[in-house]
C-alpha cells in the first residue's frame, strides 16, 4: 500500500498539542510545506541537511481555567477566542502559572531533515521545559523535538517527490510526500535510493506571565 502525504503528514506524533483557533490552525496546517509563500526555509552547507520554519505566531491572552488532572490548559485571546493546550504526561508542572494570569505567548513549529551517518542509533523524540524571569516577570517554555528515521526507497526530482518506509523492512507501508520548498528540494537532490534521513520536528511553546513582576530575577532551570 502505498501512502501520500504533504512533507510533514507522517511525522505527526508529538508530546504536547496546541489547539488553537480554527483561523489560526488553518494557517499553521501540517502540509504547510506545500504553500509556497507561506514558509521560511533554510539549506545548509552541501545540502545535507535542511530546515523549515512552519509556523511563528505571537498572541496575548488569560489563563481561565487550568484542569492539572486532564492537562489542558484553556486561555482567552483579546479577541475572545479560546485556545486549548495539552501538555503531557512528561511535563511534571506549569511554574508561576495560575488562573486568571495575563500572557504573552509565543508558538514555534519548524521541521529539519539530516542524512543519517551509517550506524547512528535510532532517534530518539525529547520534551524539555523551562522555566524562569525576564526582565523580572516569570517565564516558561515548552518544546517537543519528534524525530523519526526515513529509509529511502524512490527519488523523483521532476515531481519532487519522496518514497520512503519507517523502517528498513520492504514489506512495510511505503509512504510517498511532496516537497515544495526550496530547502527541502535541495535535500532531495542530494539523496539517493537506500539513504536513510533522520526528521525532527519541533514544536514550542513559550509563556511570559506580564502581570506578576518578580523584584529579584532567577536563573533559568531546564527540566
Amino acid at each position: 500500500m502505498v501512502k501520500l502525504g504533504c512533507f510533514t503528514g507522517y511525522f505527526q506524533k508529538v508530546f504536547s498539542k496546541v489547539r488553537f483557533p480554527l483561523q489560526m490552525i488553518a494557517s499553521a496546517a501540517l502540509c504547510t510545506l506545500s504553500v509556497a509563500g507561506g514558509v521560511v526555509s533554510v539549506s545548509s552547507v552541501a545540502q545535507a541537511q535542511a530546515s523549515v520554519l512552519l509556523k511563528h505566531q505571537s498572541t496575548t491572552a488569560i489563563v481561565e481555567t487550568i484542569d492539572r488532572q486532564a492537562r489542558e490548559i484553556l486561555l482567552r485571546e483579546k479577541s475572545g477566542h479560546l485556545i486549548t493546550v495539552e501538555y503531557g504526561d512528561a511535563v511534571r508542572d506549569l511554574p508561576h502559572l495560575h488562573e486568571g494570569d495575563h500572557l504573552n505567548i509565543s508558538f514555534v513549529e519548524t521541521l529539519g531533515a539530516e542524512i543519517a551517518p551509517p550506524g547512528s542509533p535510532m532517534p530518539e523524540s525529547t520534551l524539555t521545559t523551562a522555566r524562569g524571569f525576564v526582565h523580572g516577570h516569570p517565564h516558561g517554555v515548552i518544546a517537543a523535538f519528534n524525530r523519526e528515521r526515513a529509509f529511502v526507497r524512490g527519488i523523483n526530482l521532476k515531481t519532487h517527490t519522496l518514497s520512503f518506509v519507517p523502517d528498513d523492512k520492504d514489506d512495510k507501508e511505503l509512504h510517498v510526500v511532496v516537497l515544495r520548498t526550496r530547502a527541502m528540494r535541495d535535500f532531495l537532490a542530494t539523496l539517493k535510493v537506500g539513504d536513510v534521513v533522520d526528521m525532527t520536528r519541533m514544536e514550542s511553546l513559550s509563556y511570559v506571565i506580564t502581570n506578576t513582576p518578580v523584584a529579584r530575577p532567577v536563573s533559568a532551570q531546564a527540566h
